[in-house]
């Protein structure tokens, strides 16, 4: 009897351990799977960040009647993003940085990286930005 106990509690053990490792490894699986696509959709911003781009003057024009020799912060960060093919969030962007998106630039950028052109403009306005969902948000540094 006491063979039969100690046989039905190593098979209990047995199979209760075989499901936890089974659970393990499923969890470990989808961690290693989200840790993949992550770096994958990193790397592509990365590649977007790595495009040449260019800003001179004319500037394109904001609105009727605005001037060709200057852009603001915000539209010379989306003429660029543009060019990277990425967006720009006006509302987070607006709500982190504040009126300094608003300020007038006169940026000369030519076939450099997006990375370094965004530096360019954003430093010098104690600026810096993040990319969520394909789009630029600015926020104060």
């Amino acid at each position: 009897m006491k063979e039969r106990i100690t046989i039905t509690s190593k098979s209990w053990l047995g199979h209760w351990l075989s499901r936890r490792i089974l659970s393990l490894s499923v969890i470990s699986c989808f961690a290693v799977l989200i840790a993949v696509a992550a770096a994958g959709c990193s790397r592509a911003t990365d590649h977007r960040l790595a495009t040449k781009v260019t800003l001179t003057q004319p500037y394109p024009l904001s609105y009727a009647g605005d001037e060709s020799n200057r852009i603001t912060v915000q539209y010379a960060v989306i003429q660029l993003a543009k060019q990277a093919e990425l967006g720009y969030d006006w509302d987070a962007s607006q709500a982190n940085a504040g009126e300094v998106c608003r300020k007038y630039i006169t940026p000369e950028i030519e076939g450099i990286p997006l990375h370094e052109a965004l530096a360019r403009i954003l430093t010098p306005e104690a600026l810096t930005y993040d990319i969520r969902g394909g789009k630029i948000v600015l926020r104060k540094n």
